[in-house]
Formats: C-alpha cells, sequence, structure tokens
C-alpha cells in the first residue's frame, strides 16, 4: 500500500471517529431524555414528577400550580428542535401543547420555550418552565 493509500484512509478514519464521537459524554442524548420525560409528566400532569426537572429555585412556584392544572388536560404535544448554546450548558426546546379546560371542550394551542441548563461537569439538565403561560390560556382552571 503506497503512503498516499495510507494516509488517506486513515484520515479518513479519523474523520469518522470525530463524527461519531461529537458528544463522548452523552451529554446531548442526556438533554434529549431529560425534556421528553420532564414534556411527558407535564402533559399526563403529574407536576410531581416532573418537579425533579426544575431549577431548585423555582420548584416550590411550579408546584404551586398543581390545583390549576389539575382543570386541564393536555390531549398531545409537539416537541421542536433542540438549540445548544454556545456552551453547550445551556439549550431552549420549543414544545407545543394541545389541550383544553374541563370546564370547556374547546382546544387550544399554548406554546412553551424551555430553557434549559446543565449545572456542573455531569449530564443532568434542569429547566426553567414557562408554564404560567400555560396556565393563564385557560382562564377557568386559574380560579
Amino acid at each position: 500500500m503506497s503512503w498516499r493509500a495510507l494516509a488517506a484512509s486513515s484520515g479518513l478514519v479519523a474523520g469518522l471517529g470525530c463524527a461519531a464521537f461529537s458528544d463522548p459524554m452523552g451529554r446531548e442524548r442526556a438533554l434529549a431524555d431529560a425534556q421528553l420525560r420532564y414534556t411527558q409528566q407535564v402533559r399526563w400532569g403529574n407536576l410531581d414528577a416532573a418537579s425533579e426537572f426544575i431549577a431548585p429555585e423555582e420548584r416550590a412556584a411550579f408546584l404551586g400550580q398543581t390545583h390549576a392544572f389539575e382543570a386541564i388536560r393536555i390531549t398531545e404535544y409537539d416537541i421542536g428542535r433542540i438549540d445548544y448554546g454556545e456552551d453547550r450548558r445551556s439549550a431552549t426546546v420549543h414544545v407545543t401543547y394541545h389541550g383544553y379546560s374541563l370546564a370547556s371542550a374547546q382546544e387550544q394551542r399554548i406554546d412553551e420555550q424551555q430553557t434549559w441548563t446543565r449545572p456542573g461537569s455531569g449530564n443532568s439538565w434542569l429547566v426553567r418552565p414557562q408554564l404560567a403561560g400555560l396556565i393563564e390560556s385557560f382562564p377557568a382552571a386559574s380560579r
């Protein structure tokens, strides 16, 4: 094998290796998993379970919405793409919920922008949700 062929093949292997290991710590996968589990818990109205993904300083306010959330049923949701910050320690995700208040059978579309951060050096991600806007979309539920 000539030195050119050897150099070309090692360059190809190195390029494929970099593509395969662009996230060797699994942080993107960890965020995708956490974001999906959080959104599913919100969809089913299980705010206690969803709160484990909430930033600690916002957890009490989030759980304070439990009573109002009991009057809401989310029928489905759509998760947009994950946009990572330049430092890869933060990300935003646009989620569209479809739901209705038990006081009305009229379905509404609610958009939420979730802001996720990765504190520390591990793979744990925490969200700063904007569910207050979701609750306000259902006036009967906020009473």
